[in-house]
């Protein structure tokens, strides 16, 4: 692939002049801290054999391993969002130059570097797209494979990604009219482990059913566009409640297609609205509307974002940085002026919200405001959240690119050597994420950094370089 131009600004350490949008500063999103704190972790993988057996995905904050990624296995739902903070890197290298804030000497080889280092860490992402024993298919492979397309056109990367929409298809039942979730659900309150009498559907499922329209789409296939659209319309019936908070987990009746049961699994209560949940409702009915233009679901996703937005609204003068959602909006906590916090909820309801402010933007102003009903304006709402994340949660020890050591020469001929990074002591980019705090949980753990909370934080800057705004 072609390298950056030299003629590009080198920025430095310093902050990004063009990052701001609308009075918020985001110049933090396109740091060199962030580029380097990418490479930090993604050299370290290089240094293993592909296809890799654990990925990153959360950084303690406290105890004898702070500050570095704890990893789980490859085949663990998180795994393809680190890959995708790589790509998300090498989207701004190839389209957006000026976005990147990284010294001269990284230019010449930045984009050969992170094409290298996201193909090194796709290579287990690619071997196990034809799963069929999970619906994260689109978190698993959307990030990266999809990326990997769009950017360079590798056809490996699309049969992937058409070979995981179809592994999700196959997990659809006509008569639940959904995509089976979980085959099985174990905490030291329920098991759930019998298929025939279960079928177990998240919220979070809604931000899957992006895969099956984009393959839908690149292979005329209608039959999985029909399932995506289905499959929402049994989320809004089933697992959203009549002021639009959302159940994190429906059981169903696989023999009658009926709702048995409606929990949590990783919330406070049953009847408790979990703030990540309500993020994914939000970013998966805004994103089923672009492919649609189904009014019904821009109404739901704005629905589901005033919910969000009024919880948080109502800890204004209660805590600091009141936009930074709690883990559970109806949770109690210690110290209320301290709530334990869930930073990844917060931008992945920002991204949301951005994707309902371009809808709206595209239709004529009347009906927008008709459909809006309010006078609310997502892209500030959202460009709020992300600001206030930025000042609470971001991790201030920086990471940045060290200076060279030498030009290597190999038969006479210069060659760069390997971009090196001056290590941050925290490997995440933000802090006070929770993953997971139900209390009947086999493994509990909050307040730390999380891999999707920064692949979120990467992605709304590049919806942002997208549109033109930055």
């Amino acid at each position: 692939m072609a390298s950056l131009s030299s003629s590009q600004p080198a920025h430095g350490k310093g902050t990004n002049s063009f990052a701001s949008v609308k009075g918020v500063d985001l110049s933090e999103i396109f740091s060199e801290n962030v580029a380097a704190k990418i490479f930090q972790e993604a050299q370290r993988g290089l240094k293993q054999q592909a296809p890799l057996p654990t990925y990153p995905e959360s950084c303690p904050q406290t105890g004898s391993q702070q500050g570095r990624y704890e990893h789980r296995e490859a085949n663990f739902w998180t795994c393809g969002f680190f890959p995708g903070s790589i790509y998300a890197l090498l989207e701004r290298a190839v389209k957006f130059p000026h976005s990147l804030n990284i010294p001269e000497h990284c230019r010449s080889q930045f984009i050969d570097q992170t094409l290298r280092l996201g193909r090194h860490w796709s290579i287990a992402i690619n071997e196990m797209s034809g799963r069929t024993d999970t619906h994260d298919m689109g978190f698993i492979v959307q990030p990266a494979l999809q990326k990997d397309w769009e950017l360079t056109g590798n056809p490996e990367s699309l049969q992937s990604v058409v070979k995981a929409a179809y592994a999700l298809a196959s997990r659809y039942d006509e008569r639940v009219k959904a995509i089976r979730s979980w085959d099985v659900a174990i905490n030291d309150r329920y098991s759930f482990t019998d298929m025939t009498t279960n079928f177990l559907v998240i919220i979070d499922s809604m931000c899957n059913l992006d895969l099956l329209y984009y393959v839908g789409h690149n292979q005329n296939d209608q039959s999985l566009i029909d399932i995506a659209t289905q499959h929402a319309d049994t989320i809004m019936a089933s697992i959203l409640r009549p002021d639009y908070s959302s159940y994190h987990l429906v059981n169903f009746d696989p023999r009658t297609g009926e709702p048995k049961a409606k929990m949590t699994n990783q919330g406070h209560l049953d009847e408790s609205t979990w703030t990540r949940g309500q993020a994914w409702s939000i970013m998966g009915f805004a994103q089923t509307y672009t492919w649609t233009k189904d009014r019904r679901y821009l109404k739901t996703a704005i629905k589901c974002a005033e919910y969000f937005l009024g919880r948080l609204y109502e800890c204004k003068g209660k805590h600091h940085h009141p936009l930074v959602p709690a883990w559970d909006f109806d949770a109690p906590h210690e110290d209320p002026t301290q709530p334990l916090r869930d930073v990844s909820a917060g931008v992945i309801a920002a991204n949301g919200m951005f994707l309902i402010h371009q809808s709206l933007q595209s239709l004529p102003e009347a009906e927008a405001e008709e459909i809006l009903g309010s006078r609310m304006n997502y892209l500030d709402t959202a460009l709020q959240i992300v600001g206030e994340t930025l000042d609470m949660a971001l991790d201030r020890d920086f990471a940045f690119f060290e200076p060279p050591q030498s030009s290597k020469m190999v038969n006479g001929t210069g060659t760069a050597e390997e971009i090196r990074v001056h290590e941050s002591g925290f490997d995440a980019i933000l802090r006070h994420s929770t993953a997971n705090n139900n209390e009947h949980a086999h493994k509990r753990y909050k307040d730390h950094g999380l891999v999707y909370a920064d692949y979120f934080l990467l992605e709304i800057g590049n919806k942002l370089l997208r549109a033109g705004l930055l």
